[in-house]
């Protein structure tokens, strides 16, 4: 499937994002618009570059970047609630991106075939109050993620 999509949300908006390729999932999160985070993630020394690679273990990288499908939700009114009570936005993004891992890697959401290379050993909040609220929203962008990578979502367009 080919296609594009549509990015919206200031400059310094929050967001969650998923890369798909072939048979792996990359999960992040930006305080930022995530095009900007993309093209990081694409550089030879980008976290999804070398995450792939490791997954690959000196395959050929070529077929995975041929596939790739980039998909983000906006998190400025998502964690409205919750952020002033942890002096802005990044520590409920980082849960919120720690949560999606979780239901994705055990419940098997997009297959069983995929993989998650990404993780959150390193960003996980480790005080954080709000893991029910951030459980019910994660499930609902993954219920929204789900839609958006249907063929005839009205948020892809085909070339």
């Amino acid at each position: 499937m080919s296609g594009s999509g549509i990015v919206k949300g200031g400059y310094f908006t929050p967001h969650v994002y998923f890369i798909f390729a072939h048979d792996v999932i990359y999960i992040g999160e930006t305080q930022h618009i995530p095009v900007r985070r993309w093209s990081s993630h694409l550089d030879k020394s980008g976290s999804f570059t070398k995450k792939l690679n490791n997954y690959l273990d000196g395959g050929c990288i070529q077929p995975y970047l041929n596939s790739l499908s980039f998909f983000s939700i906006s998190c400025f009114e998502l964690l409205r609630d919750m952020q002033s009570e942890y002096c802005g936005y990044r520590i409920p993004t980082q849960a919120l991106e720690h949560k999606l891992h979780e239901i994705v890697q055990s419940k098997g959401i997009f297959g069983s075939n995929i993989r998650v290379i990404s993780e959150t050993k390193k960003t996980a909040p480790r005080n954080f109050f709000h893991w029910k609220e951030i459980e019910d929203i994660a499930e609902s962008c993954i219920t929204r993620m789900l839609y958006l990578r249907k063929e005839d979502s009205p948020f892809v367009y085909q070339l």
